[in-house]
């Protein structure tokens, strides 16, 4: 049995988690306690010697992200950890990462599935930890696991330096000395509702789709596929000749419309691709790769192939300026509602993680802050109009609380509201 430890400062969260590992991995999975900080968390894990633990990033005392760097600082790569984060919090989660977390589960998207597969590799993390270390030099079976390891660190912003990358191909015998790189973002869906994404059967025609794909595909051009979750995978196209963008597109739409045939055809199942942006050194293959992913989601039957420079223009650079100007446009026009970036990105159908790289690239300003400093702007005009009280300003701005407006407001200004207010009316400038 595989002991789990539960660390959410939330009851209703520990609740939910508990009744779904009860229900579906009674049979090698145990509960052996919860904590509600990460200071609890840590005496239980060094007491009890927890498997796996499942922790929320964010918690008083001791966050999820001190908890697990405590813990691979003394034991390593066990207990395994499973990340509970918001999409907000897509920092931070590149943090556990780089900390070695198993996966990371959204909240708000918590189901059956996404438990089970991010227990699942929990699950081998433990397995594989437990053998004595082989000295021996890795079988490239193991050595394309690890590849597919870096490429995933590749998409999730977590390589960042050309020392880090050089080092990391060398060691991994990874080519990427090309000059223009394209990422496809794959779904497969299987052919039955009965066949869930974690059952046998759906595996293996996932797998067998992935095998297929990848046969018919590179017949077109040097590709890396890359398996993401049960549903999901990437393909890097390599490219060193000086051909057209659009000559390129061209033919990576035929390949994809080749392999998209073939599978369909042959497993019942219904494919859908989005294509990124060409990028010309692999440290923007992440920048490519959130392109793809967000054309992907507005594809469909009748397009099952999308591209992202048809959803921003043909110009790439005028399209993300002015896809940025709009959502800003938006962002000032809503400054009541409590404009988080998961929604936001929702409404203009990107990935948050995306959204948030572009808007900092673009406007060189975070979009948290760009959306507080709107809202503290609007603020100050409302409090000196004399109508309105703090929490009343605070509560049509879209903050949960007079305290977090309070919170904010001196964080972006320097003063507190009741600060700002007297000084003005004693007639003083900052």
């Amino acid at each position: 049995m595989y002991r789990i430890l539960i660390v959410d400062d939330e009851p209703l969260v520990q609740i939910g988690l508990k009744t779904m590992i009860a229900k579906d991995h009674s049979d090698n999975c145990e509960i052996i306690g919860t904590a509600s900080n990460g200071q609890e968390a840590w005496d239980m894990i060094c007491s009890d010697t927890p498997d796996i633990v499942i922790a929320d990033i964010r918690m008083p005392v001791m966050t999820g992200l001190e908890l697990l760097d405590k813990c691979h600082k003394k034991y390593g790569n066990t207990p395994a950890f499973i990340i509970l984060t918001a999409y907000e919090e897509f920092e931070m989660v590149r943090q556990a990462l780089v900390c070695e977390a198993v996966d990371y589960l959204v909240k708000i998207e918590l189901n059956s599935e996404t438990l089970t597969f991010a227990l699942n590799k929990a699950i081998q993390r433990v397995d594989e930890s437990n053998p004595v270390r082989k000295t021996s030099i890795p079988s490239e079976s193991s050595l394309e696991d690890l590849r597919q390891k870096f490429l995933i660190k590749l998409f999730n912003h977590l390589i960042t330096s050309e020392s880090d990358l050089a080092k990391e191909t060398k060691a991994l015998d990874l080519k990427l000395d090309y000059n223009r790189y394209i990422v496809v973002y794959g779904e497969i869906k299987t052919p039955s509702p009965s066949l869930t994404d974690s059952s046998s059967d759906a595996i293996g025609i996932y797998s067998s789709s992935i095998g297929m794909a990848k046969e018919i595909i590179s017949r077109h051009a040097p590709c890396q596929i890359v398996s993401m979750d049960p549903t999901h995978f990437a393909i890097i196209f390599l490219f060193n000749e000086e051909k057209p963008i659009a000559s390129i597109m061209d033919l990576i739409t035929e390949a994809l419309e080749n392999a998209r045939t073939m599978i369909t055809s042959y497993f019942k199942t219904t494919l859908t691709f989005g294509i990124g942006s060409a990028v010309s050194t692999p440290l923007d293959i992440a920048v490519s790769f959130d392109e793809a992913k967000t054309a992907q989601s507005q594809s469909d039957s009748a397009s099952p192939i999308r591209l992202f420079s048809h959803i921003v223009g043909s110009n790439r650079r005028s399209g993300k300026d002015k896809l940025i100007f709009t959502i800003q446009q938006y962002i000032d026009g809503n400054l009541n509602g409590k404009l988080q970036l998961n929604e936001v990105a929702e409404v203009f159908g990107l990935s948050p993680a995306y959204l948030s790289v572009l808007f900092k690239k673009t406007t060189d300003t975070g979009f948290s802050e760009y959306v507080y400093t709107k809202k503290i702007d609007k603020a100050k005009e409302m409090l000196l109009s004399g109508d309105m009280k703090i929490y009343e300003v605070a509560d049509a701005l879209g903050f949960e609380s007079a305290y977090y407006f309070s919170k904010v407001f001196k964080k972006v200004d320097g003063h507190s509201p009741r600060e700002y207010i007297q000084n003005k009316s004693e007639g003083q400038s900052f």
